[in-house]
């Protein structure tokens, strides 16, 4: 087994949110140096016999072992191991079971990468056998789980159960006769290609809970094949940089299911390296944008693996200004690093657009620097880095201050203001809960006598909040600066807080959001948005800006003491002078 050393420069190079294919040919050696330390820890631990499959495996490697590094870089082979490391050690005297059986299509689809002869056993799931990197047999009802074989004939490979056999073509990524191929996305651009699996079909692409699309209808595939190629055009041609690295480490495109609101969500998972989860792209600006955020996340997950950047979690969380749960240090600076990449996507893209589309990249990329600054004090502060940690982290600050000088058009930075606002303030309300007997103090004073300022610290709670929804607020921002004639038209028909707040109008958001609250005195997204309004109506007030939580509790608190509640406003100045 290699020993793998990262050098200074490579180091370095990634704590700037950079790193080029030399660096990242470097990570894949020692992510697949640790895919076979973990495959025979499985087998150890697994025992005699051996599951069938393991000696064809080990020839193709002895015949092709770059065709076999490469398939066993594949990141759902990568997440099928860990799915059956982590299934023995959930449970006592467990053998891997089904997972394990899995290692027969492995071998399989070695084999046949190797150009080998083979014939062995393999687990049937659900009717169907899959073989990573090259496709789907159907080989039984949907209710069928058995064993077939995949076997050299006279017609090709073939994978025979006691149900049907199916014939794999002769180019194994083209359907045919009760065969999906696991297609491919290629694009080229600027002299630098693109080449990745769009897997809908294997059982381990669903590394996230973020629910997997099925087999994708050629209508999808064709969205898929033209968005990517967009999306590429922009990255080879204004992230070189990127896309050459980009090109050497991302290795498969799963898509989600688009569905109960999801929109622009993207996922990796440190078991599966090199694979990207993503709702069906629409606009190829953002898919570049979200290729760039997660291979971000590939890089880090990928060095993480062989040095630690801090210390191990202790329990605390903090705000990520990009996440609606409180996130621990190691998820901070997860979210951190990927944003620092954003950063610099849209700092360039301003440089190269026009119109309102040169206006939305320069709301995202004050938007993002701006947070990903107060990420990174906060991770600075945590003293928990260890020394790689700290030369790490002081390597994303200086990356990210290269681009303080840089201007934004009043209109874009005013709008990435309120962004970050209403997300800090609804998060405040959502998961601080001020000491009762505080809020008990302060109610009881209301409305003739002094209120006394809440002194302990507010409690964190937990989030229910389902991942990549989305603020309906900051969806209407980026309507109106991409496409302001179609946030007109909204404006027209649709006479409520938020659009109002959007369009500029404080003063009539904030009667709005008065009496949405009068309804739903709950609503964290209200209480954000009438403290943004009331601050774009001329009326900012600290009690409302500087402590939602406070003022929230304290309004239900009297509700339930008196049987009616105060107006929102009247309140938070009432509590203004015992916050400062």
């Amino acid at each position: 087994m290699r020993r793998h050393r990262l050098p200074v420069a490579h180091f370095d190079a990634l704590a700037a949110g950079l790193g080029g294919p030399a660096t990242i040919r470097l990570l894949r050696g020692a992510e697949l140096s640790k895919l076979l330390l973990r495959l025979r820890a499985l087998l150890d631990v697994t025992g005699p016999p051996r599951p069938d499959g393991i000696e064809l495996l080990a020839e193709a490697q002895r015949r092709a072992p770059q065709t076999v590094a490469d398939l066993l870089l594949y990141p759902h082979v990568a997440a099928w191991v860990s799915a059956c490391l982590r299934r023995l050690h959930a449970t006592e005297g467990a053998t891997g079971g089904d997972d394990l059986a899995h290692l027969g299509a492995v071998a399989a689809a070695a084999a046949i990468r190797a150009g080998m002869s083979l014939d062995v056993a393999v687990r049937v799931r659900g009717g169907t056998v899959v073989l990573p990197t090259l496709g789907c047999a159907e080989v039984g009802p949907p209710g069928f789980d058995g064993v077939a074989a995949v076997r050299s004939t006279a017609r090709g490979v073939e994978v025979a159960s006691d149900h049907r056999t199916v014939v794999l073509p002769a180019d194994p990524h083209a359907d045919g006769p009760g065969w999906w191929g696991l297609r491919r996305l290629d694009a080229i651009a600027g002299g630098r290609a693109l080449g990745v699996y769009l897997d809908d079909i294997d059982p381990f692409r669903d590394n996230h809970g973020l629910g997997p699309a099925p087999r994708l209808a050629e209508e999808s595939l064709r969205d898929w094949r033209r968005t990517t190629d967009a999306a590429w055009d922009i990255l080879a041609d204004h992230h070189p940089h990127r896309a050459e690295a980009i090109a050497v480490g991302l290795t498969a495109l799963v898509p989600l299911a688009a569905h109960r609101g999801r929109r622009e969500l993207s996922a990796t998972s440190a078991d599966a390296p090199g694979a990207v989860a993503i709702t069906p792209p629409g606009d190829p600006l953002l898919l570049a944008e979200s290729l760039v955020h997660e291979f971000q996340h590939v890089k880090l997950c990928a060095l993480l693996d062989l040095l630690p950047l801090h210390a191990p979690d202790d329990g605390e969380r903090f705000y990520a200004p990009w996440r609606d749960d409180p996130r621990p240090l190691g998820g901070l600076l997860h979210g951190a690093y990927a944003y620092l990449g954003v950063t610099d996507f849209w700092g360039r893209q301003q440089r190269v657009m026009t119109g309102d589309d040169r206006t939305f990249a320069q709301y995202a990329f004050v938007l993002w620097r701006d947070q990903t600054r107060h990420a990174i004090g906060r991770i600075e502060g945590s003293g928990r880095l260890t020394a790689n940690g700290e030369r790490f982290v002081a390597g994303m600050r200086a990356s990210l201050e290269a681009w303080t000088d840089t201007t934004v058009a009043a209109e874009a930075g005013a709008h990435a203001e309120d962004t970050a606002a209403d997300h800090a303030l609804t998060w405040r309300v959502r998961h601080l809960r001020p000491d009762p007997a505080d809020v008990d103090q302060i109610a009881l004073a209301w409305p003739g006598g002094t209120p006394a300022p809440p002194l302990r610290r507010p409690e964190l709670t937990a989030s229910d909040r389902e991942p990549g929804t989305r603020n309906t607020r900051t969806g209407l921002r980026h309507l109106r600066l991409r496409h302001p004639d179609e946030f007109a038209r909204v404006r027209a028909t649709r006479g409520d807080a938020d659009v109002a707040l959007v369009a500029g109008h404080g003063a009539e958001a904030a009667d709005r959001y008065r009496a949405r609250l009068a309804d739903d005195p709950g609503s964290a997204e209200d209480w954000a948005g009438l403290a943004i309004a009331a601050r774009r109506g001329g009326a900012a007030i600290p009690a409302l800006t500087a402590f939602p939580e406070v003022v929230a509790a304290v309004h239900h608190r009297i509700g339930e003491l008196r049987g009616s509640r105060p107006d929102p406003l009247d309140l938070a100045r009432w509590l203004t002078p015992a916050v400062r």
